[in-house]
């Protein structure tokens, strides 16, 4: 049987007589089982067809689950039924496969949240399609297109690259008690009933005690608390925060403009991201004030600059640099925090998580002063939209596409069953706030002066900090000076 008759008998079984018009859904992608002799052995395939044509992709991949990966074909099917809905939206954008990025993939997952499609349905929807991807990506039919591995096993330049499909690492329990790391799409959405592993956000108490056991080491502790107050103070990629130079903040002249209730706010620098060009991230003046304070004044930093740094590299303008006197990479700064998450007992989450933290917070606001006004979600209003402006323009630098799985995060939690969004408790916003300001503000020190006068504080020795922090006071005058 050739191709014309399966399809006509085919569209026959489904609509019956052919003077009835078929329902032209139905003839858009149709699954049939096909038959193919493999070293003498016959496998039944999914194949899909669309009314003019073989889809030879995912016909490919189908094969490949079969034949390859021994998936039963009911398995199979399923796969391909997920990867046809998503086909007809592409074909209905005309979109290549090269052109299908996040932002694709993030608007068809909004398209079933909105739709009422549950949770575990949406997330098995995004992976059946990010497999599909990454398999093209293996097979040669693209090329770096989904990222496969670690930056730092890809060539140099590709570093900082933007994957147009991006990947991240989980945990994932075998079924013998092993674990192992798997990539799967970064648009998984947590939540219970998800078979995923989820990525935690770190709680205000968690931090103040991940910050407490990075301050407790001997070696470092000022650079790499420095390092994560970064991404949780102005919501940065790690990859954006390990760029900042020395020359980007103010002059040692111009600190005196940050002092006061009269100073600014924010002070806005210039980061490069790859396939993106340059951006602007605010910094608060306060983090800028820590920061330049670590760059002159921290004695270990001085060390490797004084011995390690190559003359005349430049590199010793960069705020952050490894022991060996190199700028640090972000694989390394990831491998130095884990370190801290594990002994404060974080689970699930790294230095990539705080700047989770400071959108959620971000977010956070943006809808509590929402609540106050009773606003009933709406799919065809643009609320949304106005949410995720607001926190763009406090956060001064992330496209809004990359703050919606927050939002859609955040909403699964405060939705109630008649459509509001339900208010936080005032306790627990002043909560919040308060032990996000003492964690931002307050509690984290990173220059080694601060560091000791907190300490003694904390042991009660009120006489001994005082002298410390006025030594701190007086030189800080006769910067302003």
């Amino acid at each position: 049987m050739n191709f014309d008759e399966e399809f006509r008998n085919e569209t026959h079984k489904l609509h019956g007589d052919a003077n009835v018009v078929p329902f032209k859904r139905k003839i858009n992608g149709i699954i049939l089982p096909s038959e193919a002799s493999i070293q003498g052995r016959v496998y039944v395939i999914p194949t899909l067809i669309w009314h003019d044509h073989l889809d030879e992709w995912v016909s490919d991949y189908l094969r490949y689950l079969v034949v390859i990966r021994k998936q039963a074909y009911s398995s199979a099917e399923e796969v391909a039924k997920k990867l046809r809905i998503f086909r007809r939206i592409q074909r209905a954008q005309g979109l290549a496969y090269d052109r299908v990025n996040d932002d694709v993939l993030l608007a068809w997952q909004n398209t079933m949240t909105n739709a009422d499609t549950e949770l575990r349905r949406r997330n098995d929807c995004i992976s059946t399609v990010y497999n599909f991807f990454v398999w093209a990506e293996t097979q040669g039919r693209l090329k770096n297109h989904v990222q496969l591995a670690s930056k730092h096993e890809y060539a140099d330049d590709m570093r900082d690259y933007d994957f147009p499909i991006s990947s991240s690492q989980i945990l994932t329990n075998g079924p013998h008690g092993q674990t192992y790391i798997r990539w799967v799409s970064t648009l998984i959405e947590p939540g219970n009933h998800s078979s995923y592993g989820m990525r935690h956000t770190p709680t205000p108490i968690e931090i103040e005690r991940l910050f407490l056991r990075t301050e407790s080491h001997a070696r470092n502790s000022a650079r790499n608390s420095l390092i994560m107050s970064w991404p949780l103070e102005t919501g940065a990629r790690v990859s954006e925060v390990l760029q900042v130079k020395i020359s980007d903040l103010p002059s040692e002249a111009e600190l005196g403009d940050l002092w006061g209730d009269d100073g600014p706010r924010y002070v806005e620098i210039t980061v490069l991201r790859k396939n993106r060009g340059p951006s602007q991230l605010r910094v608060p003046a306060d983090l800028v004030l820590r920061t330049l304070d670590f760059a002159y004044h921290d004695e270990e930093r001085a060390k490797i600059v004084a011995t390690r740094v190559r003359k005349m590299s430049g590199e010793e303008d960069f705020v952050f640099l490894s022991e060996k006197g190199g700028v640090l990479t972000t694989d390394s700064a990831t491998r130095i925090c884990g370190k801290f998450f594990r002994e404060a007992e974080i689970e699930k989450a790294n230095i990539h998580r705080l700047r989770a933290r400071y959108i959620t917070e971000v977010i956070e606001r943006q809808l509590d002063l929402l609540a106050e006004t009773g606003q009933s979600v709406d799919s065809m209003s643009s609320w949304q939209e106005t949410i995720l402006t607001m926190a763009q323009q406090l956060m001064g630098h992330t496209h809004l596409v990359s703050l919606r799985p927050y939002l859609n995060e955040i909403l699964q939690r405060r939705i109630t069953k008649d459509g509001k969004i339900e208010p936080r408790s005032t306790e627990s916003r002043e909560r919040s706030l308060q032990q996000l300001t003492r964690q931002l503000g307050k509690r984290i020190k990173h220059s080694g002066d601060l560091a000791t006068a907190d300490r003694l504080l904390g042991e009660g020795k009120f006489l001994d900090a005082a002298s410390m922090l006025r030594q701190i006071a007086n030189s800080l005058e006769q910067i302003g000076n």
